[in-house]
């Protein structure tokens, strides 16, 4: 046989292979988080206390093509006094709202804070067999959130990785508002890949993007390796095991590992739109502050550096720009109290100073204006 015939030839077995052992392998049945946990003798606690504190609410996808599936259980959760100045948070991609829970714990001090799960992630439904997952379809849904379920008037946006590009689509449903029915006080954007062309995408995320080999990666993905994975490539330091533990389990709920190839499309949809949603960001009148953990190898800095001097550096609203030297992709969890307090010292309105200190780890203002 040609070795023309044997690569096509070798897909197909993956592929027959990865579809036998999909339709064999038992699903997870569980309508809520609760439900799932209820199941185990020792649950994750770290994962457990997180389903606890937070509940569901009911959505039903804006898109045409998902109109045959049922409204969907969106996740989401709120710390603080409602009273408090509220901060909105907004997760990234493959994790969920609890990559924010030292964070949150923190903020909620003094902040109300809020997060919710997109479809597909963490502890919100994750529909199969065609569902279309679309940042566009995101960004409805927090605006739907904001005005209906958690009622913010007025608030701070946080977003991190795939949350950036919800953000951004958000921030272009708050530009075309008439009549804005709530006020965005300052938009922060986390790492996360907003400028593709210098992203610095995994083996594993390219696969998983393939439409042939993404469908049956994801068939064939456990949770426990793909928690296991993240932790050992996306953080500064080591992960307590309980926290790997809490991670897989979330991947777990409802097979989420099977619809890892469809959300992680959302990287197509950013290709198509990132220009168009950089510059609503240029257009903005919501003072904007980027804050970056340095050792970040899938989101470089050359990412934040090219969004600040060409979108941002020059515009008319205030914007800022820091950088955590310590911190890793995910800098919620590397460095929570640093993050903390640029947050405070930017919504407070005080003058700070050029260098935040977090033990060890200061973090640098690389920009501001005015």
């Amino acid at each position: 046989m040609k070795r023309t015939y044997l690569i096509p030839l070798a897909v197909v077995v993956i592929l027959l292979f990865g579809i036998t052992l999909l339709a064999w392998r038992p699903g997870d049945p569980s309508r809520s988080c609760m439900d799932f946990y209820a199941g185990m003798d020792n649950p994750p606690a770290a994962a457990h206390g997180w389903c606890r504190a937070g509940e569901y609410f009911s959505w039903e996808s804006t898109l045409p093509q998902n109109a045959d599936f049922e409204a969907l259980n969106i996740f989401h959760i709120c710390q603080g006094d409602p009273a408090d100045p509220a901060i909105l948070m907004i997760h990234g991609y493959p994790t969920s709202s609890f990559d924010f829970a030292a964070l949150m714990m923190d903020l909620s001090q003094d902040h109300y804070v809020c997060a919710l799960d997109t479809p597909g992630y963490g502890f919100s439904d994750k529909p199969q067999d065609g569902f279309d997952y679309s940042i566009f379809d995101d960004a409805r849904l927090v605006d739907d959130y904001i005005r209906h379920v958690a009622v913010l008037d007025d608030f701070t946006l946080l977003t991190h990785d795939k949350g950036d590009s919800v953000g951004l689509a958000l921030l272009a449903i708050y530009q075309a508002y008439d009549e804005q029915p709530y006020s965005i006080n300052h938009h922060f954007i986390t790492n996360g890949n907003i400028y593709l062309p210098l992203a610095q995408l995994t083996a594993g995320q390219r696969i998983m993007l393939n439409p042939i080999a993404g469908p049956v990666v994801s068939s064939l993905l456990d949770a426990d390796r793909l928690a296991n994975n993240i932790a050992e490539t996306t953080f500064a330091g080591p992960l307590p095991q309980g926290e790997i533990e809490a991670y897989a389990s979330q991947f777990a709920y409802q097979d989420g590992t099977r619809v890892q190839h469809e959300i992680i499309l959302y990287l197509d949809e950013r290709a198509e739109h990132e220009v168009a949603w950089l510059e609503a960001l240029a257009n903005s009148e919501i003072p904007t502050t980027l804050i970056w953990g340095e050792l970040d190898g899938i989101a470089p800095v050359a990412v934040p550096d090219h969004v600040w001097m060409n979108y941002l550096e020059h515009r008319a609203a205030a914007a800022a720009y820091w950088r955590i030297p310590c911190a890793d992709h995910y800098l919620q969890v590397d460095a929570p109290l640093l993050l903390a307090d640029i947050v405070r010292s930017t919504i407070s309105g005080e003058p700070s100073a050029s260098e935040l200190r977090g033990g060890n780890c200061p973090a640098r203002r690389i920009s501001a204006h005015p």
